[in-house]
């Protein structure tokens, strides 16, 4: 009988505990969604049903009306920002109230990750006032012929497979993924590879294993996402050990190799602005650049360390590789479906680039190729490759016009995806329809707020948009200057990609593949 009892009052226990957690944005006055037992608001993507972007994307269109909606992520409270011009608020006019994205790193543990993306506070403010000067136009324009060399290994290496009458087919996403580990390699590490040739080059095999999806990889994101303060208190590693030990020893070999001088201290990439770094503190900026480059008023002169610098190189290789072969792999799917929009490019690169030879192509006459920019500003619009934003309210914060306000700490989340496919932004949002960009730079003139975020916006936007731009759309104009593309899978003709639901960034759940044949 005793035992009935004290199971009972253990069952009521839970029960009002349960009810007590899940009340918190009610008991604010905000606006909640009533989630299940346990796994919290994002159960679909917590237990792989569907990827993070397509559930925060679900999120958005149920809740879109509520200019801010409360979530749990488990026992965890956290927002959905689902109004633009509170996002707005949150990302540009109050950014000093949620400058962090709520990301913790232990810099002893896992060295390498202490980068710009996920560093916070001070720390993040001095490092980026210090990067800014490496992603200028100018910086850019120098290291432009090395990007150049690796598209026309692309363009040679389809031409290879094209020979005669033939068709090649190939897994788009593999194969863009191959040029940009090229590109990224070269420019953050100063080491000339030949992934596109090699299929078992070091740093494409690295670059897999970076995004590898293993029991341990969910166990890591579902402490991040729900419990980050055990990974703080365990000091556990994030960063796997190979990966650490490849990225510390070719930054190693390179920063030797530079100082000892010759061909190698004379390159004008990345790693040499790095090497400005760890010698001055700063980067020397020119006078035309100055209007790109932050406030230096707020840095200490402080050089970089060797352990700094390799965290640099690291996230700038993740980050550098995969979004723009993704992006890439997205556009050419929707040209291969779209055959008017495919024509377009075409004609443009026939009236700027006659020879069709990218190694004709200067830095001055890619930037003339604007309906291949609204190509991949549309596709980035359908497909942000980063589908949710995320920030940490640094203090306390009222929203603008309610009287709603948060706590220091809690965790903000902006539904991209949701966002950028919404009917009420964009008129028939699956539809690939480049000159959505012709005169507005988000794709709508009419809307207020932010709705257009692939790089995201603010102080904290993606330090390294112009760069990504660049390198995917030289990367586009290496296929298609000679080459015609179609679908192989011709069902995919009327149904949208499936997102791998393993995967934080937006990713196929199957391969795209191509056919390439000579125009």
């Amino acid at each position: 009988m005793v035992f009935w009892i004290v199971g009972a009052l253990l069952v009521a226990v839970i029960y009002l505990a349960n009810q007590y957690f899940f009340s918190y944005w009610k008991r604010l006055g905000i606006p909640q969604d009533d989630p299940p037992f346990l796994v919290g608001s994002i159960g679909t993507a917590l237990l792989g049903r569907q990827s993070v972007g397509e559930t925060f994307s679900d999120f958005y269109n149920k809740f879109k009306h509520n200019k801010i909606q409360g979530l749990y992520f488990s026992y965890r409270p956290a927002l959905v920002v689902n109004d633009p011009e509170v996002i707005q608020e949150v990302m540009i006019k109050d950014f000093t109230s949620f400058h962090d994205r709520g990301l913790f790193i232990d810099e002893k543990v896992d060295p390498l990750g202490a980068h710009l993306f996920m560093l916070g506070g001070q720390k993040w403010r001095d490092l980026r006032v210090k990067l800014s000067p490496t992603f200028t136009s100018g910086k850019l324009k120098v290291m432009y012929p090395i990007i150049r060399d690796c598209a026309k290994t692309l363009q040679e290496y389809v031409k290879k497979n094209c020979q005669g009458s033939k068709t090649y087919e190939f897994d788009a996403r593999d194969l863009f993924a191959r040029f940009t580990t090229n590109v990224i390699s070269s420019v953050a590490f100063g080491i000339e590879n030949d992934c596109i040739n090699d299929r078992d080059n070091i740093f494409r095999k690295m670059g897999l294993k970076i995004f590898e999806v293993n029991l341990k990889v969910k166990i890591l994101g579902i402490l991040a996402f729900f419990v980050p303060k055990v990974i703080e208190k365990f000091k556990v590693r994030q960063i796997d050990e190979e990966i650490n030990d490849f990225i510390f020893s070719v930054v190693k070999q390179t920063l030797d190799l530079r100082e000892k001088g010759g061909k190698a201290g004379e390159r004008k990439d990345f790693m040499q602005l790095m090497i400005q770094l760890k010698n001055q503190g700063y980067v020397s900026v020119d006078k035309n650049e100055e209007n790109e480059v932050e406030s230096q008023k707020s840095s200490e002169p402080k050089k970089l360390n060797f352990e700094e610098i390799a965290a640099q190189a690291f996230v700038f290789f993740v980050a550098g590789f995969e979004t723009s072969s993704s992006t890439m792999n997205f556009c050419m799917y929707e040209l291969s479906k779209n055959a008017d929009a495919q024509r377009k490019v075409h004609e443009e690169l026939d009236s700027l680039l006659q020879s069709g030879d990218v190694n004709d192509l200067t830095y001055d006459v890619l930037a003339q190729m604007k309906y291949l920019d609204w190509c991949i500003d549309e596709t980035l619009r359908k497909y942000p490759i980063v589908p949710i934003l995320n920030r940490e309210s640094t203090k306390s914060h009222t929203f603008s016009g309610t009287n709603m306000t948060i706590e220091k700490g809690t965790p903000i989340n902006i539904p991209v995806l949701g966002l950028q496919r919404d009917p009420e932004i964009y008129d028939n949002p699956l539809e690939f329809r480049p000159e959505r960009f012709q005169n507005s730079s988000n794709g709508n003139g009419n809307s207020k707020g932010l709705f257009y975020m692939p790089f995201g916006d603010g102080p904290r936007n993606c330090i390294g948009a112009r760069m990504g731009k660049l390198q995917t759309k030289i990367g586009l104009v290496s296929l298609l200057t000679k080459f015609k593309y179609e679908i192989v899978d011709k069902t995919l003709l009327h149904n949208e990609i499936e997102f791998d639901s393993t995967q934080f960034i937006l990713t196929p759940k199957a391969p795209v593949m191509l056919k390439a044949s000579a125009r």
